[in-house]
């Protein structure tokens, strides 16, 4: 008989904690996220000024964009613990399982199957998002943003207005809320939701969050491609 191979690293509560901490981090500012896409449709100037004012919010007291880019350093974090968390979660319990699983074991959701592939496909899309919307490297019509006008609604035009990229950002959305509502869903199965009625009830906010958020910023650049917005 083997001997169990003793367990590395921190453990696995620990792991979960840290992965749903950051998982609901991202969730909110994807949520939050959403909300500011939803300003594009009350005019270039509304969508320019929200831009203008989370460059500059802070001031006097932190300099322009310091507010903003505090920010940034929090979800980069967010994300490396959580793709981390994740990872680490996945290879220990594929390795306790064995190469055999035990027959009559409910067979894993099709969103769970497909959890990994939604999150390498994310992280993908925010590296393109970035050089797209903020650094401007894939985008030949980007106007770098000054200290008095931010651009944001023309870059977001001119980003949308190609059937390709507009296509990526749909199929991103996509992979968002499967990971949404999978991620979402183990908070409730980690931190032991328990009673039939209170699992339904978490089970349809993670749906609905899911869902909505991605309809709600699909619908950019659709509006783009169809002339609502321009």
């Amino acid at each position: 008989m083997v001997a169990a191979r003793p367990q590395t690293g921190p453990q696995s509560w620990l792991l979960k904690l840290a992965a749903a901490l950051t998982g609901a981090i991202l969730a909110a500012f994807v949520a939050i996220h959403m909300v500011g896409n939803i300003k594009a449709y009350f005019g270039p100037a509304h969508f320019n000024d929200y831009a203008h004012w989370l460059r500059v919010a802070g001031e006097p007291l932190l300099p322009e964009m310091g507010l903003l880019w505090a920010f940034r350093v929090v979800l980069l974090i967010s994300i490396i613990i959580h793709i981390a968390a994740t990872l680490a979660l996945t290879f220990r319990s594929r390795s306790a399982r064995g190469p055999h699983r035990a027959r009559g074991l409910r067979a894993e959701s099709w969103v769970s199957r497909t959890m990994l592939i939604t999150g390498i496909a994310l992280l993908g899309f925010i590296i393109i998002h970035i050089l797209d919307l903020t650094t401007g490297h894939l985008n030949g019509a980007f106007q770098a943003p000054t200290h008095t006008s931010s651009f944001a609604y023309e870059n977001l035009i001119a980003s949308f207005s190609r059937p390709l990229f507009s296509l990526l950002y749909l199929i991103a959305m996509g992979a968002l809320a499967v990971h949404l509502i999978h991620g979402l869903w183990l908070l409730a199965t980690d931190f032991a939701v328990t009673g039939p009625r209170t699992r339904r009830v978490w089970k349809v906010i993670a749906y609905a969050a899911g869902i909505v958020i991605a309809l709600v910023n699909i619908s950019v650049p659709i509006a783009v491609l169809t002339g609502v917005l321009s």
